[in-house]
């Protein structure tokens, strides 16, 4: 399988536990419950992880999407937790994360 592909679903199944896991919120819930917000920064990280992993080529094609802001969401989350804005988590999973999913949905 192309490894752009790989990536590409690997992204498509965390969207879609971040939508699950935070379908009856909104941002004052999100807020307040930090096991959540654990668990979508976990698949925020694994996201940046996949993006990381794609090709040169892809992300060039691709442009229209914010890597690089993907990928620096994920070296936050992972090397920089207690830095990160929870406001701004929520503004991204609102704002971000659907484009990224009709982008991943249409991919594969």
């Amino acid at each position: 399988m192309d490894r752009n592909l790989t990536q590409i679903k690997r992204m498509e199944e965390e969207i879609s536990f971040i939508e699950n896991a935070v379908k009856n919120f909104n941002e004052s819930r999100f807020l307040e419950d930090k096991i959540i917000q654990r668990a979508v920064c976990m698949s925020l990280i694994t996201i940046g992880e996949c993006a990381n992993h794609l090709s040169g080529d892809f992300i060039e094609e691709n442009s229209h999407i914010p890597w690089v802001e993907i990928i620096a969401v994920r070296n936050i989350s992972a090397h920089g937790y207690w830095q990160l804005d929870m406001k701004q988590i929520w503004k991204a999973l609102v704002d971000d994360i659907p484009i990224l999913k009709e982008f991943v949905s249409d991919y594969v």
